[in-house]
């Protein structure tokens, strides 16, 4: 019997997320300065085989402009790119929580039906 296939996570984020994330034994971890930084490293690591889950600080994926990583961010479900809260951000932790239900179950929740 061949062993399971594991996917990695990586992270896409300023210096302090990247530096705690490394602490906890992420090692695919990337400082990402701006929009432009982000997208590159996106577009790389959309690439690659071995990655199931990228989280992305939502303070790059707001200064993200291609339409195509965009829509990625949206819709991708591997890997699954995930938006998480930049340190010190507020008011964006329900919202993100939100979307990731949305994206694993296909609906939204927190409408009345």
């Amino acid at each position: 019997m061949e062993p399971v296939k594991g996917y990695k996570i990586a992270l896409i984020g300023s210096e302090l997320p990247v530096l705690g994330f490394k602490l906890a034994g992420l090692t695919e971890s990337f400082k990402a300065s701006g929009g432009e930084e982000a997208e590159k490293l996106l577009k790389e690591l959309l690439q690659r085989q071995d990655i199931g889950l990228i989280a992305i600080t939502s303070r790059l994926v707001r200064q993200i402009k291609d339409r195509k990583l965009q829509n990625a961010i949206t819709n991708s479900l591997l890997p699954l790119i995930i938006e998480i809260p930049e340190y010190g951000e507020k008011g964006v932790e329900s919202e993100t929580l939100k979307m990731l239900i949305i994206k694993a179950i296909g609906i939204d929740i927190t409408k009345n039906v």
